[in-house]
């Protein structure tokens, strides 16, 4: 299996600091980030709901940030609307932040901004965003499905939850908001992680290793099967 890969270069060239600082955020807020589509398959609404009963909640450095396009009247502007009205109704408004559609040139300070980059897909193929934010040196807590579970080492480079559970994600946030060295340990194997399987060069050497092989194997075999002629 060869996965998908990330830009090292674009992704963990800035701190958290310098970061939060760019961003407008207190250097001692406590910041989870979510980036992705307005889906309900995305599992938007678990994460609410875990900050919601975080034990952080109520602390005004608690910081949420969901990060993310969308068109009104679309389904993807539908979903916010539904989102926003859930943030609302957990009286999270004061500490949510909708930056919208995160361009190439913001969003890997977004990324190293944030104590925590939560994935709480309902189902997720492969999880681009888990090793752009590992990348950034930033830990990511998943939901304990398809690629999630290839991508994210649990208790290595992050923390893995069962999907849709609230409580098991507001638990994981817990653990990283409360502890900042598990935070920077996490964060660094992360972006040791990549470097070794998801960077564009461990991948392009993958697949020139395997178009290599079938194309030894291909040439062996029309070796094999040429037509004899017949004096």
């Amino acid at each position: 299996m060869i996965p998908c890969g990330t830009d090292l270069n674009k992704f963990g060239a800035i701190g958290r600091q310098e970061a939060r600082q760019k961003l407008g955020i207190a250097p001692d807020a406590k910041v989870v980030i979510y980036v992705g589509r307005f889906d309900p398959r995305k599992g938007i609404e678990t994460l609410v709901r875990a900050i919601a009963q975080s034990n952080w909640r109520g602390c005004s450095d608690l910081k949420l940030i969901i990060g993310g396009g969308s068109r009104p009247g679309q389904s993807d502007g539908i979903e916010r609307d539904r989102i926003e009205g859930i943030v609302s109704e957990m009286n999270l408004s004061d500490i949510t932040i909708f930056p919208g559609r995160l361009e190439d040139d913001t969003l890997p300070i977004y990324y190293a901004a944030a104590d925590a980059c939560v994935v709480p897909s309902h189902y997720e193929p492969f999880g681009l965003v888990a090793i752009e934010a590992m990348a950034s040196r930033t830990p990511v807590i998943a939901s304990n499905v398809g690629g999630l579970r290839f991508t994210v080492v649990p208790e290595v480079t992050g923390l893995l939850a069962p999907p849709k559970d609230e409580a098991a994600f507001a638990s994981a946030i817990d653990r990283i908001l409360a502890d900042p060295a598990l935070r920077d340990r996490l964060g660094e194997t992360g972006r040791q992680r990549v470097e070794i399987a998801f960077s564009w060069e461990s991948v392009a050497s993958r697949l020139t290793n395997l178009y290599g092989r079938l194309l030894s194997q291909t040439a062996s075999v029309s070796t094999k099967k040429k037509p004899q002629i017949a004096a």
